[in-house]
């Protein structure tokens, strides 16, 4: 009886851990953001295509809204333009986001909002 239990405890001791690690633990590689080109350079009025990958949608910031701009800020291409001149380095991060369904009181919506999920990138444009 003794060896019985001590068999059943170490299987629910496996069964847990194994619980734990499929409820809370995701790969890196199924969240991997990137963005391509993740470098380039740019004088003033130049243009860079930056297309991100790994997520369904992105939203898409600048460091420093003063030496450039952004075609679009949610997405998954956008075309960054250098509108300061002289030398400086922008920051351009792409956050994947996801549709949620909101709801509010005690009565649910069916309403779609994009919220940010945390995995992101950044390229850097080196204005020259």
């Amino acid at each position: 009886m003794k060896r019985f239990s001590l068999l059943s405890a170490a299987l629910c001791a496996c069964a847990a851990v194994a619980l734990a690690f499929s409820a809370g633990c995701e790969s890196a590689e199924a969240n991997d953001v990137r963005i391509s080109p993740g470098h380039a350079e740019v004088s003033k009025g130049g243009m860079v295509g930056l297309t991100a990958s790994g997520w369904d949608n992105f939203r898409w910031t600048l460091s420093d809204d003063s030496i450039g701009t952004l075609s679009a800020t949610v997405g998954r291409s956008v075309v960054y333009t250098a509108t300061g001149s002289g030398e400086g380095t922008q920051r351009v991060t792409a956050t994947a986001i996801g549709a949620g369904v909101s709801s509010g009181g005690s009565t649910s919506s069916n309403a779609t909002q994009t919220a940010s999920v945390g995995f992101s990138a950044t390229a850097v444009i080196t204005h020259k």
